[in-house]
């Protein structure tokens, strides 16, 4: 074959050199000219690092603009893993851990939390970041002086300022204002915290929990530029402001709340001196008998909320998880039977539904027996054995006599309907109020269906059968608010206001407005309005006319309390049978009882009976509320 001549060769070599030298330029031309800022953003991503800077939460203020929690500056201690030296944190996580006083275990769950990977890879520098990671918020300034003074032997341990909860008025409100903590696993999941992240802190309780998304704020953040290992080197432009939380207006009034606070301890002692050593807690709740506002709800045994503030340790949370409970909210979690002030509600049943007229008249002898019983059951009023003798509706309600209240029950039960359980249902009771606050319980209304399903074989294996029945002796206990009968202070408050409002279900609620810092509106938190019942004007009447006369005419109960007050106050006491325990007291009462504004209900846990303690509890309120200074009543020697 003829070869190829050295000319050809020569050119096909010359054109395979051109066409490779084209494809290098070309490919450098698209890399420098075309994808260039492309690399230098990349570039500049691997170089700069952006550093939160935290936002200050919003104030929590009461109805006068009086500050109920701020921020204080604090110091928090934390480790940035990219600074540490390869294969040193473990040691340095067990060193700092004998400085801070924590347990290793709980930096090293900080870390992993954070970085989002096990300590085993933690450990070997795999997923670290150059992001700070707090392990201490609330750090004592010798600790962070000894911290700085050693710098050299804790390498990648940084200190900075942050902003912490600060409570001027002590543990005025603890229950109602929450605490912040650590967002959760479980909690990221929730469509409420779209957006938040591992390691934010977050309300936890109260209002903290509720208006978080308003109160929280926007964090800044930093630039800062890092060299080939991550290391810092210099701040650069380009960061942005934090913007502080808006602050959270509430209809809390601190002055009452503290009367309110110390009238449930006065309550409590009261029923030391008579007799009820056992007396361990209480509750009450103040409202704006027209809208449902919140102007106060005091809950007892407290605590303080400082302790929760940077972490609560230990020996704190060790206090906390005692018999006494002081973490439960008993305003809206506590439920309990609500005794003689639940008569009213059988009032307005038993008048709306014609099963009882104002003039109805029974008789009590202070013993009571359903007809048609076996057995010998036998009911005695609470002044057993005095008898109250014929008693028309208005005196029944007066003198709270428990017999005219079985006769009452037991006609409701004949009636082989449940009228009785519908209004109180409708009053408020065996339902969430809707109070803005977590944690609200239900309370209960027993009714035929109830009871047919608790009652089980495996919940009552030896006499579910009987048991499961509604008999004529459910109706009569419900109608002096006992059997299986539960209610919240908040819920006995809610109803007491639809008959001081004129018939109207109020919403109770904290918020009021979001306002800047300034002091600027930022936004009016809106509430349900109140809901008409339907209630006839005759039944509030004579209603309201009883509760008056109860606390202001001698045969009242709780007219030791009230007679002769500047205030008319209209208001029912409450004795309320609990099982292995002492009675609990209640009093639940509005007033002025010509012009209602204010709903007032007390309870006091083994406090024995409501017209010894609870009444001159919720008297020390209405001084608050009224301005007036009458001195402490002290009750009663016995009443219901």
């Amino acid at each position: 074959m003829q070869q190829p001549s050295v000319a050809l060769r020569v050119l096909l070599l010359g054109a395979i050199a051109v066409g490779l030298i084209a494809i290098v330029v070309f490919r450098l031309w698209f890399l420098q000219i075309l994808s260039a800022q492309q690399y230098v953003a990349q570039a500049n991503d691997n170089r700069l690092r952006s550093v939160a800077v935290l936002a200050p939460r919003g104030a929590i203020l009461d109805s006068t603009g009086k500050v109920l929690v701020d921020n204080r500056p604090g110091l928090s201690v934390g480790i940035r893993p990219m600074d540490v030296p390869a294969g040193q944190l473990g040691h340095l996580v067990k060193r700092l851990s004998l400085v801070l006083k924590m347990k290793p275990g709980d930096i090293r769950h900080a870390l992993v939390r954070q970085v989002g990977v096990p300590w085993s890879q933690v450990r070997k520098g795999l997923g670290l970041q150059y992001d700070f990671v707090p392990v201490k918020d609330d750090t004592a300034r010798g600790v962070v002086s000894y911290l700085l003074e050693h710098t050299a032997s804790y390498p990648g341990v940084e200190v900075r300022q942050n902003y912490l909860r600060d409570y001027p008025l002590g543990d005025l409100g603890a229950h109602f204002l929450g605490q912040l903590g650590e967002i959760s696993k479980d909690e990221l999941s929730l469509p409420q915290f779209h957006g938040y992240k591992a390691g934010d802190v977050v309300g936890q309780a109260g209002v903290e929990e509720t208006y978080d998304k308003w109160l929280r704020g926007v964090d800044g953040s930093v630039r800062v530029e890092v060299d080939a290992s991550g290391r810092p080197k210099q701040v650069v432009s380009g960061g942005t402001l934090p913007q502080a939380g808006d602050n959270l207006q509430l209809s809390i009034d601190a002055r009452v709340q503290r009367a309110a606070e110390n009238a449930v301890n006065f309550g409590i002692d009261l029923a030391h001196e008579n007799g009820k050593p056992r007396a361990d807690g209480g509750a009450a709740v103040v409202l704006d008998a027209h809208t449902g506002a919140v102007v106060a709800m005091a809950s007892e045994p407290t605590f303080d909320p400082k302790w929760f503030v940077g972490g609560i340790s230990e020996k704190h949370w060790n206090a906390l998880r005692i018999p006494t409970t002081p973490m439960l909210d008993r305003t809206i979690q506590g439920q309990y039977p609500m005794g003689s002030t639940f008569k009213v509600v059988d009032s307005i049943a038993g008048l709306e539904n014609g099963v009882i007229t104002p003039s109805t008249v029974y008789d009590c002898t202070g013993v009571y027996t359903p007809p048609h019983t076996t057995g010998g059951a036998v009911w005695h009023c609470w002044a057993y054995p005095s008898a109250h003798g014929p008693l028309d509706l208005t005196q029944a309600i007066v003198q709270s006599c428990d017999v005219y209240f079985y006769n009452v029950g037991y006609d409701f039960y004949s009636q082989k309907g449940e009228g009785l359980e519908d209004w109180a249902k409708r009053l408020g009771l065996g339902r969430p109020t809707g109070v803005d606050l977590p944690g609200e319980v239900a309370g209960l209304v027993p009714t035929p269906e109830w009871k047919d399903a608790a009652y089980t074989k495996k919940t009552d294996p030896t006499n579910w059968r009987i048991d499961r029945l509604w008999k004529p002796g459910d109706s009569v206990n419900l109608a002096i608010g006992q059997g299986n009968l539960l209610a919240t202070p908040m819920q006995a408050a809610v109803a007491y206001a639809a008959i001081a409002n004129g018939g109207y279900l109020v919403t109770p609620h904290l918020g009021d407005r979001i306002v800047d810092a300034q002091g600027k509106l930022v936004r009016r938190l809106p509430y349900s309005r109140p809901r008409r019942l339907g209630i006839s004007q005759d039944t509030l009447s004579t209603v309201q006319n009883a509760l008056h006369e109860a606390a202001t005419t001698p045969n009242g109960t709780s007219y030791m309390t009230f007679g002769g007050y500047k205030i008319p106050v209209a208001g029912k006491t409450g004795t309320a049978q609990v099982l292995g325990q002492d009675d609990y007291a209640w009093y639940c009462s509005y007033a002025p009882a010509n012009d209602p504004r204010y709903v007032v209900v007390v309870m006091i846990q083994q406090g024995g009976h409501g017209g010894i303690t609870a009444a001159p509890a919720a008297r020390m309120i209405y001084d608050a509320l009224f301005h007036v200074s009458g001195g402490q009543a002290t009750g009663t020697a016995r009443s219901d």
